[in-house]
């Protein structure tokens, strides 16, 4: 997307009822087109450090979006999200989802998962070994697994695809495009009054500003909020198969075996497979969502690849200085300590509000304000008086369970 405002375009030409969303992800994409569908006047800006490319955690997140979770709010979430992908032309694609076991405890679990899916409104399935490997025959061997459960109308969301949509639609209503580092903010008694960026200040005149910014939210809200918000990014290891000629024949579903915290799917050209199954890492994030590579992880996507069939076909072993952009590589996201997107109104701050998901979950979601139970379970402050350190251990703790964990 290219640059449609300078800054002193804005500051010269205040608008009443201008809003700005910093953040140009998925969720700052799709906010700046359901917000310019709406007739009410307002001038929208969304604002990135790089309109060219995706820096944060869209443009590395493996796209799997599973629509049962253990929590009702992020099941919830999520069912409205692929409601709205499935609208954008190529944005998702229903290869389905299937969860593996191969432990009596482990398909106890998947038996449970399976009724809790159902009466949530979800087609799901509890299959057998063989039929689960005749879905991914390359990936799955049949003896090594006890059974499968299959949830036909997960899928895959292309986030590229997603955003240049979005973007587009936006702009052709008149959401205008800001390139610049958004570097902190300046207040006035409970009012923003300025955004502090690496291309110069911008005067809000009683504006209100969205943070969509993902991993890079906490230390942007640190000198301005007054209660903890706990975006931790973390490290996750991801890699590829050699290209290949597209598979012929029906989609693989994106594949997860929940007893060793690792997942896999089939990117068209070439396999990718991801692990939670490694001690949490904290990340620190500068300019990328594509962090410095431990060499500990190739290790832990040795072990990994172990529980596929064609395990031999992954790269294991990290960046090199001719490395090809499909090697292994460290992808940033966040966690937080119930693993919750926080999306609402900052208490203290009437012109501020927060929309961080949690990777590309909830990338879509509309809600009303009449949802209550939904505004309170995505509160901002909801971590209010609780310490720096508990959240930090709390979040880091919602990692190696991430797509399966009750958010309690």
């Amino acid at each position: 997307m290219l640059q449609t405002v300078e800054i002193s375009e804005l500051n010269n030409n205040p608008f009443p009822n201008r809003i700005f969303i910093i953040g140009g992800g998925i969720l700052g994409a799709s906010l700046s087109y359901f917000l310019s569908r709406e007739d009410n006047g307002r001038q929208i800006v969304l604002i990135d450090k790089y309109l060219d490319k995706l820096s944060g955690s869209t443009g590395y997140a493996p796209g799997f979006v599973g629509q049962y979770n253990e929590s009702p709010v992020l099941t919830s979430l999520a069912k409205d999200t692929v409601s709205e992908y499935i609208k954008v032309p190529g944005g998702f694609n229903v290869v389905g989802g299937l969860e593996l076991s191969s432990t009596p405890n482990g398909v106890e679990n998947l038996h449970r998962r399976k009724d809790a899916a159902q009466s949530s409104g979800l087609p799901a399935e509890i299959i057998s070994p063989e039929v689960a490997a005749s879905l991914a025959p390359d990936f799955i061997d049949p003896s090594s697994v006890k059974a499968g459960l299959h949830f036909p109308s997960d899928g895959t969301a292309n986030a590229i695809q997603i955003v240049s949509y979005y973007i587009r639609e936006a702009r052709s209503k008149g959401v205008q495009f800001l390139e610049a580092e958004v570097t902190g903010f300046a207040t006035e008694g409970h009012q923003m009054t300025t955004i502090n960026s690496s291309n110069g200040d911008i005067t809000l005149s009683g504006s209100i500003v969205i943070l969509a910014t993902g991993i890079w939210t906490t230390p942007l809200t640190t000198d301005i909020v007054q209660f903890p918000v706990p975006i931790i990014p973390v490290a996750h290891p991801y890699t590829f198969t050699p290209s290949r000629p597209p598979r012929s024949g029906t989609p693989y579903p994106f594949v997860r075996w929940l007893d060793h915290h690792v997942y896999a799917r089939d990117h068209g050209d070439r396999d990718g497979l991801g692990s939670y199954d490694h001690p949490p890492m904290q990340a620190n994030p500068t300019k990328s969502a594509m962090g410095t590579w431990p060499a500990s992880f190739e290790q832990v996507l040795s072990e990994a690849t172990s529980h596929l069939k064609n395990r031999h076909q992954f790269l294991v072993n990290g960046p090199s200085e001719d490395r090809d952009e499909k090697r292994p590589f460290n992808g940033i996201f966040a966690v937080t300590p119930d693993n919750l997107p926080l999306a609402g109104r900052v208490p203290g701050l009437s012109n501020l509000w927060l929309c961080a998901a949690i990777w590309i979950l909830g990338g879509a979601e509309q809600r009303s304000s009449e949802d209550e139970a939904l505004l309170k379970a995505l509160d901002p402050a909801r971590f209010q008086n609780i310490e720096d350190d508990i959240l930090l251990k709390q979040a880091l703790a919602k990692y190696n369970d991430i797509y399966n964990r009750d958010s309690n």
